[in-house]
């Protein structure tokens, strides 16, 4: 097992680390049936970690810092609360520091999943795998280019079982995608746009709230983790943060690790070599409340592409072969349901067709509907020659566990390369001006003070890194 006291001294900069192996857990080393895991992050997206985990694996402890049911926002129905997660499994063990329990049951848990904000994706990855368990991490994968950088040696030197929760990459949208592009059905790709309703939370604000009285149950210390230390504020935890430079992404690290992979996977896209943003105002504690970004990359075609992402409710205009009454919402689709509009959705714009698909690659579509029903009838479509993945990313990342072989969304292979290129968009929105990248050197040629952004802002609190 990796030394904990030895891991930030070999490990925290990015090519200068040095790790040994630790003993990293065997299909024939794991419980008999079932993969033993601790699911760090039980309220909210955490719940649905719960629920399709309990399916194929053994729930063998509970963490969340967050007691307080009170604290649930409102105007979310099915947002659950740790407290109701517990009230159905009495029997698991609980804490809220996650230390602690690696502390008192690391020898009873295989693998863990994690469903917490995003300023602790980084710190508890870096955690799972100095104790060598097997790790299922949620998008966006980390919140820094350094972070997605430094974790992806981490995952390669460790060989831990790693995997990304953007259930899209493990459905079938993607990979049909992928064979129609490469059939050419839609001709030579132009251009691509991603479009979201995202930030379903407020934005845009100059300071945070007032202090304020934490809600028994609230353990505030632990929320903010590695964060600079702050008196609790009301606004932020439990739903809120994503709108928060200091602790979340925005709208494009909520939804583009969901939607963008639908060009990011099938045009073999990799790091973009100019980044672009126009946004609504930008503070020094919050995202805008809307932005549009403008992303080029070269694609496995070794052609150039513009990637075009919006969100805060805007829409693409004047798209090749989309209809527009598609984006006023309301595009009735002629009784086909894949046609009607989309709140979040892809368009990937070629010289004979323009493909569609929602936020996970779902309802599938080419425009002009003519043209797609034509493709229908002379049975035009190429076979499904891509591996298809049985279950959700969930029982993939069990079974690949089970397998000792890496799922599709792993982090070495795709996911921090793939949350990087996203994240590229965060800079661009707090910067002025068109941004030059270097994907060899993995630097900005054209602007030093964004290149100060692609690490996090803030010194991290070294009590919450492996160390």
């Amino acid at each position: 097992m990796l030394n904990r006291r030895n891991f930030i001294k070999t490990s925290t900069k990015v090519g200068a680390c040095s790790l040994f192996f630790p003993s990293i857990i065997k299909a024939e080393n794991l419980n008999q049936d079932k993969v033993r895991v601790a699911v760090i992050g039980v309220g909210g997206r955490g719940n649905v970690h719960v629920t399709q985990l309990k399916k194929h694996a053994e729930l063998v402890a509970f963490c969340d810092v967050n007691e307080a049911s009170d604290t649930k926002p409102s105007g979310f129905k099915n947002y659950k609360t740790a407290v109701e997660t517990y009230s159905k499994f009495p029997e698991v063990p609980r804490f809220k520091d996650y230390r602690v329990m690696f502390d008192k049951m690391g020898k009873e848990i295989d693998a863990v999943s994690v469903a917490v904000p995003d300023h602790m994706h980084y710190p508890i990855g870096l955690w799972v795998m100095a104790q060598g368990k097997h790790l299922l991490l949620e998008k966006p994968l980390v919140r820094t280019f350094e972070e997605a950088m430094h974790i992806k040696q981490v995952a390669k030197e460790t060989g831990v079982i790693t995997q990304m929760g953007n259930q899209g990459h493990a459905r079938e949208g993607v990979r049909l995608f992928q064979e129609w592009i490469d059939a050419g059905l839609i001709g030579d790709v132009q251009e691509v746009y991603h479009w979201t309703n995202r930030p379903i939370w407020p934005q845009g604000m100059d300071q945070f709230n007032q202090p304020g009285v934490v809600p028994d149950g609230f353990d505030w210390n632990l929320w903010q983790g590695v964060a600079k230390p702050m008196d609790y504020r009301g606004g932020i935890a439990p739903f809120d943060w994503r709108a928060f430079i200091d602790y979340g992404c925005g709208a494009i690290g909520d939804i583009a690790c969901h939607c963008m992979d639908a060009s990011y996977t099938p045009l073999g896209l990799k790091f973009p070599t100019r980044v672009e943003a126009v946004k609504g105002k930008v503070t020094p504690v919050a995202f805008p409340e809307k932005s549009k970004i403008d992303f080029e990359f070269v694609t496995k075609f070794g052609k150039p592409v513009t990637l075009h992402w919006m969100d805060g409710k805007l829409l693409p205009e004047d798209v090749p072969h989309v209809p527009q009454e598609f984006f006023g919402g309301k595009g009735k689709g002629k009784g086909d349901k894949s046609m009607k509009p989309l709140t979040t959705g892809t368009l990937i714009v070629g010289s004979k067709g323009t493909m569609k698909c929602d936020i996970y690659g779902g309802r599938i579509g080419i425009f002009p509907v003519d043209y797609f029903n034509q493709l229908k009838s002379d049975k035009a479509f190429p076979p499904k020659t891509l591996p298809r993945v049985k279950g959700d990313h969930f029982s993939e990342w069990l079974r690949a566990i089970k397998d000792n072989k890496q799922p599709g969304s792993n982090i070495v292979d795709y996911a921090a390369d793939f949350t990087a290129a996203a994240l590229l968009g965060v800079i661009a929105m707090v910067v002025e001006g068109p941004l030059t990248f270097d994907p060899d050197k993995k630097v900005f040629v054209n602007n030093p003070e964004a290149n100060k952004l692609l690490k996090s802002q803030y010194e991290y609190r070294k009590e919450f890194l492996p160390g």
